[in-house]
C-alpha cells in the first residue's frame, strides 16, 4: 500500500513538470533554446497560414493522443498553441509567436518541447508560405 501511494505521488510530480500553459512552455524552453527567425511575408498572411494549416494538420487524434491547436490573433501578434492530451496527461508541446517587424516582414519565435522536430519544421515552412505536408504526429514526443 505504501508503495502505491509513493508511486502516485511520484507520478503526480512528473505530471506537474509538463507545461500546463503557453507561458509555462515559453519559460521552460527559454529564449536561449527558442528558435527565432524572420520571414518575408506580411503578419496577417503568416497568421492565416498558421491557422489554416494548424486546423488541417494538427487538430487530430494520433494513436490515442489528441493534439489541439489554438490560435490567438491580433494586429500586433499571432500565437499558435499546440496542446497534447494522452489520457489524463495534458500539456503544451509548441508555442509559436509571430509579430510584424517591418513592412512585409514578420518575426517568428518557436518554443517547442523536445522531440517535436517534424512539427517545428512544418510550422517554419507554413510561416514561410510553403505548401508543406502535415507532420507525422505519431512520431513525436
Amino acid at each position: 500500500m505504501g508503495r502505491a501511494v509513493l508511486l502516485l505521488v511520484f507520478l503526480a510530480g512528473c505530471a506537474g513538470q509538463r507545461p500546463q500553459s503557453a507561458e509555462a512552455l515559453r519559460q521552460a524552453v527559454t529564449t536561449s533554446k527558442a528558435e527565432r527567425f524572420e520571414v518575408r511575408r506580411r503578419h496577417r498572411d503568416v497568421a492565416a497560414s498558421l491557422q489554416r494549416n494548424a486546423q488541417k494538420c494538427l487538430d487530430a487524434n494520433s494513436k490515442g493522443v489528441l493534439y489541439k491547436p489554438t490560435m490567438v490573433v491580433s494586429s500586433r501578434k499571432a500565437e499558435l498553441h499546440v496542446h497534447r492530451q494522452d489520457g489524463a496527461d495534458a500539456y503544451y508541446v509548441l508555442v509559436v509567436d509571430a509579430w510584424p517587424v517591418r513592412r512585409e516582414r514578420t518575426a517568428v519565435q518557436l518554443f517547442a518541447a523536445k522531440g517535436y522536430d517534424a512539427l517545428t519544421g512544418a510550422v517554419k515552412a507554413w510561416a514561410n508560405g510553403a505548401n508543406a505536408a502535415c507532420p507525422d504526429m505519431s512520431r513525436t514526443g
